[in-house]
């Protein structure tokens, strides 16, 4: 399958005016955006150390989310692999495209079940592991075990890194071909309201991502609000000292409470 092939593909420039786009010559905002983000790409490639080929930007994760699931889930007999409590989003990204879902519960330690991962994972063509998980707030461990065991894709979604002191497994891209890394603007950065994910993998899945997606997908103002974000890293960084600092600051005050028993990490 050819990607949709808009003037801005076809040509080599960032900046000037496309006859064949129809654009508007009135207004401020009247060309189309960047349909690759180079800029941002770049950007991102120099502060996770990764190349441009390895970087996907959408319209929100869960944009990736979806484009994923129609990628790989044939409708009506594929299927995915969740671990709830987990975000919501990708059952109902798999339910919208008529693909099955397949849930192992996280054992009592909020801890991917890994028995029961394997006995299942042939059967599932993606499987989705939220880390640090939403709802339970926990960084999972043994991602590595799993990512061995799965001959299909392996989602990590890392919306909630920016808060752990775990590493990204970013770092587990060159081993595992398999394996797609999902992380947002959304979160850490304040930018709830751009919707702007990030999805970090393997050149030919990220080429596979780039087929599927509408041309324009994100905006230039949203574009130019993510590279703003990311040039204002100490700020950034003093933003996530402080939510870390008050966030043990809470876990003390929870302990203090009479009805309180326990207060989960």
């Amino acid at each position: 399958m050819s990607p949709y092939s808009c003037a801005r593909d076809e040509s080599d420039l960032r900046e000037g005016i496309f006859l064949d786009a129809n654009e508007s010559p009135y207004g401020t905002l009247n060309r189309y955006p960047d349909p690759q983000q180079s800029a941002l790409k770049n950007a991102l490639a120099a502060y996770k150390g990764l190349r441009t080929a390895q970087i996907f930007i959408g319209n929100g994760s869960d944009e990736a989310i979806d484009i994923l699931i129609r990628m790989v889930c044939i409708p009506g007999r594929d299927n995915i692999l969740l671990c709830p409590p987990t975000y919501g989003m990708y059952e109902v990204a798999a339910k919208t495209n008529d693909v099955g879902v397949i849930q192992v519960p996280l054992n009592q330690d909020f801890q991917p079940d890994l028995e029961g991962i394997a006995a299942l994972s042939d059967a599932a063509k993606i499987i989705f592991l939220c880390s640090p998980n939403n709802p339970t707030g926990n960084t999972l461990l043994h991602i590595e075990s799993i990512l061995e065991a799965s001959r299909g894709l392996v989602v990590v979604d890392e919306a909630y890194q920016d808060f752990s002191t775990q590493p990204s497994a970013i770092r587990l891209l060159s081993q595992y071909p398999q394996l797609v890394v999902l992380q947002t603007f959304s979160k850490a950065r304040g930018l709830a309201a751009a919707r702007v994910g990030m999805a970090f993998a393997a050149p030919d899945i990220i080429d596979y991502m780039n087929k599927v997606k509408p041309p324009y997908n994100v905006s230039s103002l949203n574009q130019e609000a993510a590279m703003q974000a990311l040039a204002e890293e100490e700020q950034f960084q003093q933003e996530i000292a402080l939510i870390r600092q008050s966030r043990e600051q809470l876990h003390q005050a929870l302990e203090q409470l009479p009805c309180v028993s326990t207060v989960y990490p």
